[in-house]
């Protein structure tokens, strides 16, 4: 089984959509916080395959909406959807929208991007008066799979040297998520109100290697592209023996994901 096991060094739009109702879970619990009644211009940042812009276009059928995302692949399976959206290919690191919106959406992006210190505020600034900036990210600084990531990058190449470079290592070992406190005293001066929370849903997930399926589309493609091809097998081949053993099948053939995620509603 471990032997079949691919790599997946870019975003990979069926991939991802493998879990599509979880991912979708917290995407509602974030629109069920935001009490925006009637927004105009509407961004969802990361759009990905449109998980999340599916929903703000049935929230506000009457809204100027885009979706903007760094992936193509992505973009055009969220073209496809039955909603009425523009799509926008950006590296969110540089963008800019032409005006003021009402609304900024980042699901699961915004933790791929360093320096919250001055992101934040900084996409706070795109807003309009009384806008709002409504983000949820994964929190990996805890996850067991995260440190069973690292380890295997320490200690799985040939003779159990590293595997990748020194500085995709200590790449991997930063984390840009702030403690919770952290954000609100980032963001209360900026704003109106804000609203920080965070949850840990145990998934249910099926497959039989399914932690594996749902990193490899999102935390693991920085690695697989710091790799060579001989040690993306190595690495998946070790990282894929010591997730099965630390998240083992239950007696339905299910398994059991335990995920954290932070949430922040910020209005200005």
């Amino acid at each position: 089984m471990i032997a079949r096991l691919k790599s997946v060094p870019d975003w990979d739009a069926t991939a991802y959509q493998q879990f599509s109702r979880l991912r979708q879970r917290p995407v509602c619990e974030l629109l069920e916080r935001i009490d925006l009644v009637n927004p105009n211009l509407i961004y969802d940042l990361g759009c990905g395959t449109g998980i999340g812009t599916q929903a703000l276009a049935k929230r506000w059928p009457r809204a100027q909406l885009t979706g903007v995302d760094s992936s193509r692949q992505m973009l055009e399976q969220a073209r496809c959807l039955p909603i009425k959206a523009q799509w926008h290919h950006c590296d969110l690191q540089g963008w800019k929208p032409e005006k003021p919106a009402d609304l900024l959406f980042a699901a699961a992006v915004l933790h791929f991007i360093d320096d919250h210190q001055n992101l934040l505020p900084g996409l706070l600034g795109h807003l309009d008066p009384g806008g709002c900036l409504a983000a949820h990210m994964p929190d990996w600084r805890d996850a067991r799979w995260y440190q069973l990531m690292l380890d295997t990058l320490e200690d799985s190449g040939q003779n159990g040297k590293p595997l990748g470079t020194p500085q995709l290592r200590e790449r991997m070992r930063r984390r840009p998520l702030l403690p919770l406190a952290d954000y609100y005293h980032l963001l209360a001066p900026l704003c109106a109100t804000v609203d920080i929370w965070e949850t840990e849903q145990m998934q249910v997930v099926d497959g039989k290697s399914p932690v594996y399926d749902w990193i490899k589309v999102s935390a693991l493609r920085e690695v697989m592209q710091g790799l060579d091809a001989g040690e993306q097998a190595r690495f998946i081949y070790h990282f894929v023996m010591r997730v099965q053993a630390e998240y083992p099948q239950q007696r339905d053939g299910r398994t059991l994901f335990p995920f954290k995620r932070i949430f922040i509603v910020a209005k200005t």
